[in-house]
């Protein structure tokens, strides 16, 4: 008889499942080429193509052989049963029990959520549960015909897969890397590759350094229900240090919070509970507020470098409320600082609370443009020193126009108020100041374009005439606005102090061009060059920035942007007879293979700025790049050099092997500063992530390349 002829469901088998308790009646659906029925013997055959189909399991061969006497389905040839939870047996025969549950399969290969292979001589299922095999290899690697050795493999005597655990145990195994034995194990387990999270030791990772020693890394996650988890690392070292690395997560509908933190209980260098702590969270709420925080602690100045941590010299700690709309923002926030440098008194760092800022626009029936209303309010608190409140608000208004053949013009007139509350300094008398700042600003701009066929140029001169003053008391403190800089970006605003304790006044004009050309090949040139210009010499600013007296250094930026991912920029400041001020070079290319990023910087000397006090010159060379030259290889590479004192400040390099079942990482790194806490130091680092032994199943590797035989 035909194939199409022959799907029998129901009609020529009624398996009993379990003839004692109860008879299932389960249909069971078969098709096949040819199928013939013995009704001496109570045998069905089917040849050809032949599937079984039975409450989700498929069971296919060339040939399958039901007794009805014996109650057992034998199949031959290009055997595969296929698992509703995903796992698929390939065999040369079986025996299974009549609803596929149990049964003896030999020279069987078990291919797990499509990722975990393991081929052994037998294996044997019972209570459709548990899947034995016996003189097994196991996988997640791709099997070369010419080279059949996989990057790692687990060869065990037993392998007990657990459907309702959904784990899998191992016995009596050896984990091989490349063919050779690198571990032995009498029993271990692994959560099933269909197991999204499951309690379990991650995989380690080790570290070398001049200052802790060599020590290994051994993560232990823990499931804390549907929303939350920890992961548990201890970390040992040939000098006596322990440490427990710790990280909760914790999901909620609206939010998350995230705590992490590591605990030294010996440093092996002498002392004892030593750490640091990261928590940080966001969660949304109604009427579109949203609430953040990162807090960020550690025990002392030099725990965080001496481990690799951070090479952070300011711990910052922010908690804020916020919400942004289309015509109106606000935010409430506190800011708290540690500071980890050797020079710096803990007792002078400032602790924020509260920062408000409240910004709203909008536009009043007959009268043109647009208007913004501002509220904010600072308050500064410090063991040692200036404590202050400010809080003020301002409105601006600002029309937009046209003049004649393409002229660009705007207006802007402002109003600011603040009102400050001072205590504890001996530089500001206590008590409440005030303070208010008019401002008026005209903006002219000419946008000149011309097309030819090799490419589009703009040109643009700019002209911003401004005028402000400061009414009201001169001697208030200045928390915002201590670092001013002038550069590009900033070239055409009307106050270039950072913050609002500070305020550029008088008549004054900024005047610069901008130029871009565009070519057709897809590469983008653009440049912009201008200075500041003033009716009365400025001595708010200090000389080093460029914006002291009545001529203000000047300021140029190129930038090139290519199709191919690069991108060049140097910014720079000189003065009237172009000696550099400060210069900085940026080349960064993102490709397909490449990514890199390389930097100069030149910062001259300066000691004209009395708060940070003398500033020695800064003239550094920086590198970082990553390539993969190979699909499977990637080497990175990172420097940073002091050009002025001809020494080497930080190196480090990389080297990384991935394919589809596993991933090889080594680097090294050295770090050549020193301080009173923290000596110079290199540190090795080494991990491996084996894909389908509890991994999230994630990888960017393309799979390993086999050679055609012959």
């Amino acid at each position: 008889m035909n194939r199409s002829s022959v799907l029998l469901a129901a009609l020529l088998l009624t398996l009993p499942v379990d003839p004692v308790v109860q008879a299932d009646t389960t249909p069971v659906s078969l098709v096949a080429d040819n199928v013939s029925f013995d009704q001496d013997t109570g045998q069905l055959t089917a040849t050809g193509n032949v599937e079984v189909l039975y409450q989700g399991k498929v069971l296919s061969a060339d040939t399958i052989r039901y007794d009805e006497a014996a109650e057992e389905v034998t199949a031959s040839g290009n055997v595969t049963l296929t698992e509703p939870g995903g796992s698929v047996f390939l065999a040369d025969s079986v025996v299974l029990s009549p609803d596929l549950g149990d049964g003896l399969i030999n020279g069987a290969q078990l291919l797990i959520s499509g990722r975990l292979q393991v081929a052994s001589s037998e294996l044997q299922r019972n209570d459709d549960r548990f899947t034995t095999l016996h003189n097994t290899v196991a996988s997640s690697c791709v099997i070369c015909e010419t080279d059949p050795t996989p990057t790692w493999s687990i060869r065990a005597a037993r392998i007990t897969a657990d459907e309702l655990k959904q784990r899998i145990y191992f016995e009596d195994a050896t984990f091989e890397l490349l063919g050779v034995p690198v571990g032995y194990f009498p029993g271990i387990s692994v959560p099933d590759p269909t197991v999204d999270r499951a309690n379990g030791f991650l995989q380690p990772n080790y570290r070398d350094s001049d200052i802790y020693g060599t020590g290994i890394k051994l993560p232990y996650y823990f499931v804390l229900g549907d929303s939350a988890d920890l992961t548990a690392t201890p970390f040992v070292t040939t000098t006596g240090a322990a440490l427990l690395e710790a990280e909760y997560r914790r999901r909620f509908v609206n939010g998350s919070i995230d705590l992490g933190g590591v605990l030294a209980v010996r440093d092996g260098m002498g002392g004892e509970f030593r750490g640091a702590v990261d928590l940080n969270g966001n969660f949304a709420h109604q009427q579109g507020f949203v609430s953040d925080f990162d807090i960020n602690l550690a025990s002392d100045d030099s725990f965080l470098q001496q481990f690799d941590y951070s090479d952070s010299d300011r711990l910052t700690s922010v908690a804020q409320v916020y919400r942004v709309r289309k015509d109106d923002y606000v935010r409430l926030s506190t800011i708290g600082f540690q500071s980890l440098r050797e020079n710096e008194e803990t007792g002078t760092v400032p602790f924020v609370l509260p920062e408000f800022q409240y910004n709203r626009n909008f536009r009043l029936d007959g009268i043109g443009g647009l208007f913004s209303a501002d509220a904010n309010a600072l308050g500064i608190q410090r063991r040692m020193g200036l404590d202050m409140i400010r809080g003020g608000g301002g409105l601006d208004w600002r029309m937009d126009g046209v003049l004649g053949p393409g002229l660009l013009t705007s207006v802007t007139a402002s109003g600011e108020v603040d009102i400050y509350q001072t205590w504890n300094d001996d530089t500001i008398d206590d008590g409440m100041k005030g303070r208010v700042v008019p401002m008026i600003a005209f903006d002219f701009r000419l946008p000149l374009l011309k097309s030819t066929a090799a490419a589009q140029h703009v040109i643009e001169p700019i002209t911003q005439i401004i005028y402000s003053d400061a009414l009201g008391s001169s001697n208030l403190p200045d928390e915002d606005s201590l670092l001013p800089e002038f550069d590009e970006l900033n070239l055409f605003s009307t106050n270039r102090y950072p913050g609002r304790d500070r305020v550029e006044t008088g008549l004054r004009a900024n005047v610069g061009v901008k130029y871009n050309r565009y070519d057709p090949d897809g590469w983008h040139l653009g440049m912009t060059f201008g200075r500041v210009i003033r009716d009365e010499p400025e001595t708010g600013f200090a000389t080093g920035t460029g914006l002291a007296g009545r001529w203000s250094d000047f300021v140029g930026a190129v930038s090139l942007d290519f199709e191919t991912g690069m991108r060049i920029t140097n910014r720079a400041l000189f003065n009237k007879q172009f000696d550099v001020r400060r210069n900085e070079f940026a080349l960064g290319l993102e490709s397909d293979k490449t990514d890199m990023e390389v930097g100069y910087t030149y910062l001259a000397e300066d000691d004209s700025n009395e708060a940070l006090g003398f500033q020695p010159e800064i003239n550094e060379f920086n590198f970082e790049a990553s390539h993969r030259f190979h699909p499977n290889w990637e080497v990175s590479g990172e420097w940073r050099y002091d050009v002025a004192t001809k020494e080497n400040l930080r190196a480090g390099a990389g080297i990384t092997y991935g394919n589809e079942c596993a991933e090889f990482d080594l680097s090294v790194s050295r770090r050549y500063t020193s301080s009173a806490n923290v000596p110079a130091s290199t540190s090795i680092s080494f991990s491996l992530n084996l894909a389908g032994l509890g991994d999230d199943g994630s990888n960017e590797w393309p799979s390993r390349a086999c050679a055609l035989p012959g």
